[in-house]
């Protein structure tokens, strides 16, 4: 199972993108994807700045919520609070969250150069 990061679903979902084919294939590669509650979270915020319609964004999280692929996994505290003591940034404390849960699964799926080393440097195996 690869924890997947909020990029990685923006850039399949994003067709002019550069990335968007390859995060599309990157996606279809893996068997299961897990969700972090924060990752939906985050989707729907980066398309309400956009110029997505209700239906559109409703569209994109159902799609991810709807594919077998997906584990949806929140955190009762454990993630939140392991992300308090990996955030160095407050402006990182999301990505923190990601990591966190990562570490538990130990596979990161992101196209986050920062996000890449910090998972790097705790033994988590970084997708593409």
């Amino acid at each position: 199972m690869t924890v997947i990061d909020t990029n990685v679903f923006l850039y399949a979902v994003l067709k002019d993108s550069e990335l968007n084919e390859e995060a599309r294939n990157l996606l279809a590669s893996l068997e299961r994807w897990v969700v972090p509650n924060m990752v939906l979270y985050e989707l729907y915020w980066f398309l309400k700045k956009g110029e997505y319609s209700v239906e559109d964004i409703n569209g994109v999280i159902s799609a991810v919520l709807s594919s077998p692929r997906t584990k949806v996994v929140g955190d009762n505290g454990k993630y939140t609070k392991e992300a308090l003591k990996l955030t160095k940034n407050p402006k990182r404390f999301n990505d923190m969250v990601i990591l966190a849960t990562a570490k538990d699964f130990g596979r990161l799926a992101t196209y986050d150069k920062k996000l890449r080393k910090e998972a790097e440097k705790l033994g988590i195996k970084v997708l593409p």
